[in-house]
């Protein structure tokens, strides 16, 4: 049987929703939370002033929702959405903010913010949004949402990696020699190490070899020669 509570005249379940507000205007963040603890299905709710605190509550309690500002005094929004991804990955991230920018809202969204609401926004459409990320939908307001289709359609695609990024200097000499098309005496040869030493490290070698035979065959259909 679900056990409830009356706290200051509403009734509390165990299964409430936890809210953490996050924003460093005193005023607002405790206008929020008052609205909040007036629903019988939200709360606790608690209120952090800035990142470092807003840290400590997240730890400490993982809450359901976390209501967050995109700038802070100390930090911001999008880097306790991150935070709250490792350390709390149950919460569902909502950012409240009077930033509009697109960019903004994509970066978020890659962090795994479920929403994105304006400041201006009325009380009963902020608690409405709160329940519904809760219930795993994401929501942005028509216009927000137009803006960011809109921008990703006509954004040019980010360049792919460079495959050889993370090669070292060794292993560019072996990617090379085998654009080369070498024998595994002659990559020896050219690396300068016996061909015994090359046998006595039989499948360890090949192995080596094979894992970069991807970057090898990406290589030879559009590098001639490695630099």
């Amino acid at each position: 049987m679900m056990r409830s509570a009356r706290t200051a005249g509403i009734v509390r379940t165990v299964a409430d929703v936890s809210v953490l507000v996050v924003d460093d205007h005193a005023v607002f963040a405790e206008a929020v939370q008052a609205r909040l603890n007036g629903e019988a299905d939200l709360g606790p709710v608690w209120v952090a002033y800035s990142a470092a605190e807003a840290r400590t509550l997240i730890s400490r309690h993982r809450p359901a929702v976390l209501v967050l500002d995109l700038v802070l005094a100390d930090g911001n929004g999008l880097e306790l959405a991150g935070y709250a991804a490792v350390e709390s990955p149950e919460s569902k991230v909502l950012m409240l903010t009077a930033v509009t920018s697109t960019d903004s809202v994509i970066a978020a969204l890659r962090k795994g913010a479920r929403g994105w609401l304006s400041k201006t926004v009325d009380a009963d459409q902020l608690v409405q949004v709160i329940r519904r990320v809760v219930h795993g939908e994401a929501w942005l307001a028509p216009d927000l949402l137009g803006r960011i289709l809109s921008e990703l359609v006509v954004r040019p695609a980010e360049p792919a990696p460079d495959p050889l990024a993370s090669l070292t200097s060794r292993e560019r000499e072996v990617l090379q020699c085998l654009v080369d098309g070498l024998s595994r005496a002659e990559i020896a040869a050219r690396l300068h190490v016996s061909a015994n030493t090359v046998t006595a490290r039989g499948a360890a070698f090949v192995g080596y070899l094979t894992a970069l035979w991807p970057a090898v065959s990406a290589l030879r259909r559009c590098l001639p020669q490695i630099a």
